[in-house]
């Protein structure tokens, strides 16, 4: 049996990041970053209580900083100078747990991470970069070199994206509209977990101008579970992403509300 849970946040979503090299206690939580025009806040998101762990807003940051990547319960942050200035100089690590700062490098960039260790550059004027190896629990410096590998885990997954040229557009097309006498607009979104299937896709209601946009799951007897539909003409960098791992399906419902659909675990 499904079960769906929303929650209303603060502010728009602006950026979504799940931990790309989890530990056991992050497996389940997603970050997200909350801005306005004036305001920008951090957020830790459980998807299965559907709540948050803590809501901050860093001293230490301007509305010029950035989420840059979420690996093994810390979250790294860029700041950046404004628009003008597109290159960081400042990385701040977050302690995804608890949300306190455990560290702040100045004229560093973020480079890449295997988790443990971490490596930085630094500009310089008209010379190569400097790369610096740091531990990422600390950001202190390492007394060696270390050859840093990022290893991916698929924890998280978003759906493969289906268009038009794509010879299984029309394939799905036709189930859905056979599913629910919807006919689908634009590029179709597929994803399978847990012996379901699920579809996220436009389509225009009646007599409506705008596009909808809705998620339909069914289990492998083509059985409908769920037809979700939100209406909805806001458009943000995060509100059309859809993100599930095992059990969970995560997404925006509106800017600023995160719903959570629980499937049955395997």
């Amino acid at each position: 049996m499904l079960t769906t849970q929303s929650l209303s946040l603060s502010l728009p979503v602006w950026r979504i990041l799940y931990d790309s090299l989890p530990i056991p206690a992050t497996k389940q939580l997603l970050i997200l970053e909350l801005r306005d025009k004036n305001q920008l806040k951090w957020c830790v998101f459980d998807c299965e209580t559907c709540s948050l762990l803590w809501e901050k807003t860093f001293s230490e940051t301007t509305w010029w900083t950035g989420a840059i990547g979420f690996y093994s319960g810390i979250l790294l942050l860029h700041e950046y100078s404004g628009s003008d200035q597109p290159a960081p100089k400042k990385l701040f690590a977050i302690n995804a747990l608890t949300g306190e700062v455990n560290w702040v490098v100045e004229g560093s960039k973020f480079e890449q991470t295997d988790g443990i260790n971490l490596q930085t550059s630094r500009l310089r004027p008209e010379s190569a970069p400097i790369i610096e190896q740091r531990l990422l629990s600390t950001g202190l410096t390492a007394d060696f070199p270390v050859v840093v590998t990022k290893i991916p885990v698929a924890q998280w997954q978003s759906p493969l994206v289906y268009d038009e040229p794509n010879q299984y557009y029309s394939v799905i097309c036709r189930f859905i509209e056979k599913i629910t006498g919807n006919t689908p607009e634009k590029a179709i979104n597929y994803g399978e977990i847990s012996g379901h299937v699920l579809f996220f896709y436009y389509f225009y209601s009646a007599n409506a101008i705008t596009l909808s946009r809705s998620l339909l799951v069914v289990n492998s007897t083509k059985t409908v579970l769920l037809h979700d539909t939100i209406h909805s003409e806001v458009e943000s960098a995060a509100f059309g992403e859809y993100l599930y791992d095992n059990h969970h399906v995560v997404f925006l419902r509106k800017v600023d509300e995160i719903t959570v659909i629980k499937l049955p675990r395997p």
